[in-house]
């Protein structure tokens, strides 16, 4: 089974988990790696290796909140490991697609299919429900 990791500022990815697992149930091999307030990138680094060094060497999709945040650039180097992909700009529907999924297909294309589902699904309601 892949495994998730949702490294996120402040208490995101925990949340996400918690909907997540409000929709579909209890979900196995998912973890939340929070920035907290005054913590340095540095930290977080440190809090990141431990909490991957249980799954090292397992494959790893990691969500990632924000483009270009701390988060971001201590997880994207990852990436460079092998077994390990990342994508950016997580939210609950890339997080249940992944959930329900993540036994059916290889991680680069997992990695794919949650990023299209996290594009697919935000929308400008206005011009929808207006015309």
């Amino acid at each position: 089974m892949i495994n998730i990791v949702l490294v996120s500022h402040g208490d995101l990815g925990d949340a996400l988990i918690r909907a997540t697992e409000m929709i579909v149930g209890p979900t196995e091999r998912i973890f939340s790696v929070p920035l907290l307030p005054n913590e340095s990138p540095e930290g977080f680094g440190e809090k990141l290796a431990v909490a991957l060094q249980d799954i090292k060497g397992e494959e790893t999709l990691i969500l990632i909140d924000l483009f270009g945040g701390t988060p971001y650039n201590v997880a994207a180097r990852q990436v460079l490991k092998g077994n390990v992909e990342c994508v950016t700009g997580v939210n609950l529907p890339m997080l249940l697609e992944l959930v329900m999924s993540r036994d059916g297909a290889s991680l680069p294309e997992l990695a794919e299919t949650i990023t299209q589902s996290g594009r697919e699904a935000i929308k400008n309601l206005g011009p929808m429900l207006n015309k």
